[in-house]
């Protein structure tokens, strides 16, 4: 299995023969007993728990890694199914695998120069001491950081909706993670240990395996910045086996306890900028037919090609049920959603979900709308819905980069001049918020939408200086929960399943919940979309999503389990 002729490693050889064994005494088992459920799990955490295992026996042998790939084989062939990572979870792994792809991808370039150095250098010190520096990394730091990059990849994937072989450009990523250790143990190996023996001789040059070595290092570090413009970009739609799931999942029969309505097919119709780095989209209904109505401050899920669903709020005239109108801003660092719908043309297939509205207009004497960058989008119909009726004094203060990137903002200045007060940050200081507030008359509804520095901001000062005031906001993306001090264990009742489930600190209810009814409606995870909104019987809920407005947060009958949890050891809830 591994070479006697090396007695550099006796104890990896040693422990290679035991290993080995005990992956044929389980795979014999998985394979004796394949319909059974305990032998099918007892087969797939060991195959991945051993392959990362495998690693250190390379320090011995290059066969290990057919060892790694059989494994990753017969894991995939076992089509396990693995729960979704929670948020939290979720930004652990994410941070963990791109600090180590990092890492993987500079030891790459560290030994694509090692590689020069040895062919080039007229010094045979240098060029001998290259060849046993890229020796000394290739087993100490380079297999530990490949190892650890692929584990992390790999959890990130099937603990993600984006799934391991369910997207090609995930689908490349794995090929060329596994690609690169293969092809460096086949060949870079025992390569560089030729040369290093080569070059002891103060007259032995590297010759054409040097050129082959530094050829084959400069190959690995395309691959690996071609992984990482995967992970950006984004390409290549669905696998055939993600279209397969992906069909199958739609023709499912609805689930009777399920409360979600069913995806409405949809088109682009229309697709044009209004700001810099900002895109209007026109969503047209594929089957006839009117689309779902809608108030001011609503807004709905878009299923965008890729299967990402994303949450955007509606603008344009309620009354116009042939479309919907959203707007989206351009963020190269976010999640990847808004890149997609950028790059959405005209007739591009697509599906929306009914309306939601948790930013409603209130009905009050006066409006102070604070809209930072693309949080003027739920603003417009409501300013449409006052000003057409005259029914309230209102006011907009727009704020953002500058006023190229300020979407909408002509339109508003020109039709409200005395009105709209636009304070692009390149050529305007920030704006007074306390005296802004202090201006508003008793009862006045005071809407924030923005970023969350904005809002924080407007919600700090609301108590001093707005305190006849009611506030109203929408965030873009949860505020940071970072505090888990009051995170407790408790047991959740779902009346109509006839089931409790138990949620232990660190794991959502939600999370808990599915595992009774996957069905559960759910989309954003993160406490902003209001999608898994649950009904409370008995308890006291702890609120700690972004949904509720900071004058319900004392709402004993709903919440919402994603992020939400109970302040006392038990709750019942509508499920």
């Amino acid at each position: 299995m591994l070479s006697d002729e090396d007695p550099d490693f006796p104890l990896i050889q040693t422990l290679a023969v035991i290993a080995y064994g005990l992956a044929l005494v389980v795979s014999s088992a998985g394979a004796l007993a394949p319909s059974r459920p305990g032998v099918r799990r007892l087969v797939i955490g060991f195959q991945l728990a051993y392959i990362p295992m495998q690693f250190p026996l390379c320090w011995a042998s290059e066969l290990p890694l057919l060892g790694m790939l059989l494994s990753v084989l017969t894991v995939i062939a076992l089509r396990p199914r693995f729960p979704r990572l929670a948020p939290r979870a979720r930004k652990v792994w994410l941070t963990l695998h791109v600090g180590l792809s990092v890492g993987w991808l500079g030891l790459s370039l560290a030994m694509t120069t090692l590689s020069a150095v040895g062919l080039y250098s007229g010094s045979h010190a240098a060029r001998h001491g290259a060849y046993e520096i890229f020796h000394i990394f290739d087993l100490t730091i380079v297999i530990p950081s490949m190892a650890l990059s692929i584990v992390t990849g790999v959890a990130i994937a099937l603990g993600t909706p984006w799934g391991l072989i369910k997207h090609r450009w995930v689908l490349a990523k794995f090929v060329i993670s596994l690609a690169i250790p293969v092809m460096a143990g086949v060949m870079q190996s025992p390569w560089v240990a030729e040369l290093a023996e080569r070059t002891e001789d103060p007259a032995g040059q590297p010759g054409d395996l040097g050129v082959a070595l530094l050829a084959s290092n400069a190959l690995f570090v395309v691959l690996l910045w071609t992984a990482t413009l995967l992970s950006v970009v984004k390409p290549g739609g669905r696998t055939r086996w993600g279209r397969k799931d992906l069909a199958a999942r739609r023709a499912a029969p609805p689930d009777p306890a399920r409360t979600a309505v069913p995806d409405i097919p949809a088109v682009v119709g229309e697709a044009f900028h209004v700001a810099d780095d900002t895109v209007a989209l026109t969503l047209r209904p594929t089957g006839g037919g009117p689309l779902p109505a809608w108030e001011p401050g609503a807004h709905i899920d878009v299923v965008l090609p890729s299967g990402l669903v994303r949450q955007y709020s509606l603008y344009g005239d309620p009354a116009e049920r042939a479309v919907h109108r959203i707007a989206v801003l351009r963020e190269p660092g976010g999640r990847g959603g808004s890149v997609e719908a950028h790059g959405l043309r005209p007739g591009t297939p697509l599906a929306v979900r009914p309306p939601r509205n948790h930013f409603p207009l209130a009905d009050a004497p006066a409006h102070l709308f604070i809209a930072g960058g693309i949080g003027i989008t739920p603003f417009l119909p409501m300013i449409d819905k006052i000003a057409g009726t005259g029914s309230a004094e209102w006011r907009l203060v727009y704020r953002g980069r500058s006023l190229s990137r300020m979407a909408f903002a002509d339109q508003l200045a020109a039709r409200h001049p005395d009105r709209v007060t636009l304070l692009p940050s390149d050529t305007h200081a920030r704006p007074d918020l306390s005296g802004l507030l202090r201006q508003g008359r008793p009862g006045t509804a005071v809407y924030c939408c923005g970023p969350d520095e904005l809002i924080n901001a407007v919600e700090a000062a609301m108590p001093v200086a707005c305190p006849h005031g009611t506030l109203h906001i929408e965030r873009f993306s949860p505020r940071d929960r970072a505090d888990t001090t009051a995170d407790a264990p408790f047991d959740a009742e779902l009346r109509r399943s006839g089931r409790t489930v138990h949620v232990p600190a660190g794991r959502s209810l939600l999370a808990a919940m599915h595992e009774v009814d996957p069905s559960l409606p759910a989309s954003c995870t993160d406490g902003v979309c209001g999608s898994c909104v649950t009904r409370v019987l008995e308890g006291t809920p702890d609120h700690r999503d972004d949904v509720l407005q900071p004058y319900e947060r004392d709402r004993r009958d709903v919440l919402y389990p994603c992020v939400s949890r109970s302040c006392g050891p038990r709750i019942v809830l509508d499920a």
